[in-house]
């Protein structure tokens, strides 16, 4: 890692991670009962929408077309996907947890002379207001996001952030090896791939490297 000048950062599982009960949070705020069907639609929907998104750009407008089209329970209780949306934003705070571990390696990072950018598959105003809320912003020369641009496992997503020919100077944080450890292979970058439950790679994707803690990123500094 000795010649890298850039460290690209997931946010989702990465820098917050999920609650377990995030669903049955929405759930609640959204006045649904039927939990379970619930639960399995929003699921289905963020599987489709990964894959609905992975060779255009994401637009709000098609967004809104998969929430339609994945969760029938939302007009059963009179919920636009334009509503949904918006309460699931507005309350994202609630459905993570910070991972502490973050502003001690940004840093380390810094104290290296090692840019930090992220690049998020999901929208910029949310991204922005949860990471102003870990108080970690600050640390972050650049936020690339999901609005009107493609997603990390899409390699057209690489183009304004590698420069062609220092690739050796990159690397990419992340715990999905179909997203983030894809984006480094399809752009010809370095990856750490962020484990910390000891997942089994079952991808043909191979990161350069392999952390159960953010923490143990410093030893390969």
């Amino acid at each position: 890692m000795n010649k890298i000048r850039t460290a690209i950062w997931d946010c989702d599982n990465t820098i917050w991670l999920h609650k377990k009960n995030e669903v049955d949070i929405m759930a609640g705020v959204l006045g649904i009962t039927e939990v379970k069907e619930f639960s399995s639609e929003f699921y289905n929907m963020i599987i489709v929408f990964n894959s609905y998104f992975k060779d255009k750009k994401v637009t709000l407008k098609e967004m809104y077309k998969v929430i339609e089209n994945e969760m029938p329970i939302l007009f059963l209780y009179e919920i636009s996907a334009e509503k949904f949306f918006s309460k699931w934003n507005e309350n994202s705070y609630r459905l993570n947890d910070f991972n502490e571990d973050t502003i001690c390696v940004m840093e380390f990072l810094k104290k290296k002379g090692i840019k930090i950018v992220v690049k998020s598959d999901w929208w910029r105003d949310v991204q922005i207001s949860l990471l102003k809320r870990y108080r970690v912003l600050d640390y972050i020369e650049q936020l690339y996001s999901c609005d009107n641009d493609y997603l990390k496992c899409n390699p057209l997503s690489a183009k304004n952030i590698i420069v062609e020919g220092r690739e050796d100077e990159y690397v990419i944080i992340g715990d999905s090896l179909l997203s983030d450890i894809a984006f480094a292979e399809h752009s010809g970058i370095k990856s750490i791939w962020f484990n910390p439950n000891c997942k089994e790679n079952k991808t043909p994707f191979k990161p350069s490297c392999e952390v159960t803690s953010l923490l143990e990123i410093m030893q390969l500094f």
